[in-house]
């Protein structure tokens, strides 16, 4: 059957688990997704892994109509990297994601001071009140407020941002209809209504947990600096962090409340590693 550009790396984003290494070496190779395409399923390509060939052969192709139409019905945007409304910001990142799933205003993801914003899902309340002050404030001076979507400081981040009625992006481990975290729905329709939900997952997939391991690379790549309010060392947070260094941004850190408590502990790494400490909104420059 024939396709476009559009449908074939609609479908390749299918075959191929998000952030999938190798992928983003075959699609340098190919300029042509429809190409690649025909080279997987005909193995007309040596040099392709055979996991890679079999993934595409047993592929059905249905599923990409069934998805685009939920998608048609409930509005949810499908933009490829190939699209002029993609967010040029997320090319330049390792293994730019092939499709994004967009609820809300795909424009928002184009800003180029945004500031991302992470910390620990088990957030003390004094780490609450901050995420939620530096949010409101960077929101007001009309930065877009990027973070993860899940409970605690990225919650926090997101409602920060809306209370300041700025604009804010939460970057999904599932699909944008699935119910993760658990009754967020209210805060999800809130952050769509004046900025936008994203994923690189179809809309009902459920989350896995090294989906949201994958996706932190995005949570950097969208924004200019990452902001981390509290993790401990090994912490989805400082993966974010590790993610923005190598994309060449500043990290900034809250300094730890306590020294002796380990739930700061990742950010008393952070700052020893040279990331800006942040008193104060105005510390960070965007």
């Amino acid at each position: 059957m024939s396709m476009t550009d559009k449908q074939a790396l609609f479908a390749l984003s299918l075959i191929y688990t998000p952030g999938k290494a190798g992928i983003d070496s075959l699609m340098q190779r190919y300029d042509d997704p429809v190409k690649l395409l025909y080279a997987l399923q005909n193995d007309t390509d040596e040099d392709i892994p055979h996991s890679f060939s079999a993934a595409a052969k047993a592929f059905d192709f249905s599923l990409t109509e069934q998805i685009q139409s939920y998608c048609d019905e409930r509005g949810i945007g499908v933009i490829t990297c190939y699209d002029l409304d993609f967010p040029e910001n997320l090319l330049e990142i390792d293994c730019p994601p092939l499709v994004l799933y967009c609820l809300g205003d795909k424009e928002v993801l184009k800003e180029r001071s945004s500031l991302t914003i992470v910390g620990s899902r088990e957030a003390t309340p004094y780490s609450i009140d901050v995420a939620k002050y530096f949010a409101r404030t960077k929101a007001r001076d009309g930065h877009t407020i990027i973070s993860g979507f899940a409970r605690g400081i990225d919650s926090s981040a997101h409602t920060g941002a809306i209370e300041a009625e700025g604009t804010t992006v939460a970057v999904l481990g599932c699909g944008i209809d699935y119910d993760y975290p658990r009754n967020s729905a209210e805060l999800k329709n809130s952050i769509a209504q004046k900025g936008a939900v994203i994923s690189e997952y179809p809309p009902l997939e459920s989350p896995a947990k090294e989906y949201f391991t994958i996706r932190n690379r995005l949570i950097a790549g969208l924004s200019k600096a990452v902001l981390v309010v509290q993790a401990g060392v090994h912490s989805g947070s400082i993966n974010t962090a590790s993610h923005a260094i190598s994309q060449g941004k500043d990290v900034y850190c809250i300094p730890p409340a306590n020294i002796f408590n380990e739930i700061y502990k990742g950010q008393s790494v952070l700052l020893r590693d040279g990331a800006i400490p942040a008193f104060e909104p105005h510390d960070i420059i965007l």
